[in-house]
């Protein structure tokens, strides 16, 4: 396989994970506002919060939204498998979730017995997925997961075996190879992910060490290692341990710098420190009010004009959590597949947005236990002025970081043509949108495109119907596709693309009912 195929097949990753993307934000939204009003610091107040009714139906809108983000790996396991699976998709998906399950317990099953894991009390970098006590591998799990079964079902749904055991032929055997593969895939995470999970415990200790630096190592390591599931290793050590500060407060020796700002919150004339601070996540406040916004704006400025008003649509519900409640990941999982080259940019600014907030001294923590940075900024930040709360700094380097973000993110999506949300390549798209249309039309579509027997392959983007053909010369013209409801005809090298607007993907789905394809 060509560097371009290669190139091709790993652009294809973000237009996949497209689906499980778009219902991040109204799951990022709805756990954003149930973890805001439940924060102690809001609750304490605003007392009638504490109301059974608030308490239960804030606590109903986080259930809502965490269910989604608790289980994203075994989504994206899922939709890879249903992405790249050649035939009998619906086989592909089940022995995903087979496989992802398989992984979890097997790992889990092997380090309870070597003593690693004490299902009754878990350690960083250990939770219960699926109800199993295990590793927690992050979204990368899921992908690898995915991935797997992606090989093993596309090299054998259509296995013969031999005639004893013929009736395990063909997609039967798929999910049992499913299950072989990942009890492997576990016992190999079993021994690798610990080992990476230790050496994350050595660097925070050089974290520690190293002020206004370790703050951005802080910061950027924290980004960058999200979607490994390993961004925990860098920030709850210091949350709750002495890693984040040892501090006696009214009497009372208080360890963690969550721990510790509450502490100080509650104690009248006790100043807030820097140094526990920038362990609350400080430089979230600035990513996520104002620099991710600037991102998301930058992307919709550059995304095609017939595909604004979607994508706008989308963006402004991912802005939403982000800015209100620093959940992020509606945002950042947009372009960190399609582009991964940004999500790096994006991880260095976040690392430099905790080494200025550690600077200027702003005390203001970002993360969800203070209910999100908006929250934060009024309650921690304004009304808190007295305690050294430093707040007129946010807004001065926030008009600043969204410019930072926009202005960058827009040079580098023209400067590498990075294909992010609403720039997909016409000849790669394969995102969807729903509309309706009649058999008549379809039997036409079929004929223009040089009947039956010309069309090798039927998808869609956001607007055009993508065909692969056989013999180009059989195709009709652009008056044939006029009197057929098209806005036009693009050809590629290997096909067409129609221009159908909404009812494109509509279109995909008839024709290859009437074909018989899947």
């Amino acid at each position: 396989m060509t560097s371009n195929s290669y190139f091709s097949k790993f652009q294809q990753l973000g237009k996949v994970l497209m689906t499980p993307i778009l219902i991040l934000p109204i799951a990022g939204i709805l756990m954003g506002i149930g973890s805001a009003f439940l924060s102690p610091s809001v609750m304490k107040t605003m007392p009638f919060l504490q109301m059974q009714f608030f308490k239960l139906f804030f606590s109903l809108l986080k259930s809502s939204g965490s269910i989604v983000f608790n289980n994203l790996p075994a989504i994206f396991a899922i939709s890879i498998t249903i992405g790249y699976a050649k035939k009998e998709k619906g086989i592909a998906a089940l022995s995903a979730f087979l496989g992802y399950m398989v992984m979890n317990v097997t790992m889990s099953a092997l380090l309870i017995n070597l003593g690693k894991i004490n299902p009754d009390k878990l350690l960083v970098g250990q939770s219960n997925i699926l109800g199993v006590p295990t590793v927690d591998t992050g979204v990368f799990g899921g992908i690898i997961v995915g991935f797997l079964i992606v090989y093993l079902h596309n090299k054998y749904y259509n296995i013969s075996l031999p005639p004893v055991l013929s009736i395990f032929s063909g997609t039967k055997f798929v999910p049992m190879v499913s299950i072989i593969g990942s009890l492997i895939l576990g016992l190999i995470l079993s021994v690798v992910w610990p080992f990476i999970q230790g050496l994350l415990i050595e660097l925070s200790m050089v974290i520690k060490n190293s002020g206004a630096f370790g703050s951005m190592i802080y910061g950027l390591a924290e980004r960058a290692l999200l979607p490994f599931g390993l961004h925990h290793f860098v920030y709850l050590p210091f949350f709750f341990t002495s890693l984040g500060g040892s501090i006696e407060i009214g009497g009372k020796v208080v360890e963690g710098a969550v721990n510790i700002y509450q502490a100080q919150l509650a104690t009248p004339g006790e100043m807030f420190n820097i140094d526990v601070t920038r362990f609350a996540m400080n430089g979230k406040v600035i990513e996520s009010m104002f620099g991710l916004p600037g991102a998301a704006l930058a992307m919709y400025k550059c995304a095609k004009p017939e595909r604004k008003k979607v994508i706008g649509g989308f963006f402004l519900a991912a802005v939403i959590p982000a800015f209100f409640s620093g959940i992020t990941e509606p945002i950042e999982f947009a372009f960190l597949f399609a582009a991964p080259v940004l999500y790096g940019i994006h991880a260095i600014f976040a690392g430099i947005a905790y080494f200025v907030t550690y600077l200027l001294q702003i005390n203001i923590p970002g993360s969800a236990a203070f209910g999100g940075p908006f929250l934060s900024f009024i309650f921690n930040g304004i009304m808190q002025s007295d305690k050294g709360s430093h707040w007129i700094f946010v807004p001065i380097i926030g008009v600043i970081y969204f410019s930072l973000y926009y202005f960058s993110f827009k040079f580098a999506i023209k400067k590498w043509d990075l294909k992010t949300p609403g720039r997909e390549r016409e000849e790669d798209s394969e995102e969807s949108s729903i509309v309706s249309s009649s058999n008549t039309i379809i039997n036409d579509i079929i004929d223009a495109l040089g009947g039956k027997n010309n069309i090798k392959s039927v998808d869609a983007c956001f607007t055009r119907l993508r065909v692969s053909i056989n013999d180009m010369s059989m195709v009709k013209d652009d008056n044939t596709w006029k009197k057929l409801g098209a806005n036009g005809v693009v050809k590629v090298k290997d096909g067409v693309q129609v221009i159908y607007g909404a009812k494109a993907d509509v279109y995909k789905t008839q024709v290859r009912d009437l074909l018989g394809m899947e």
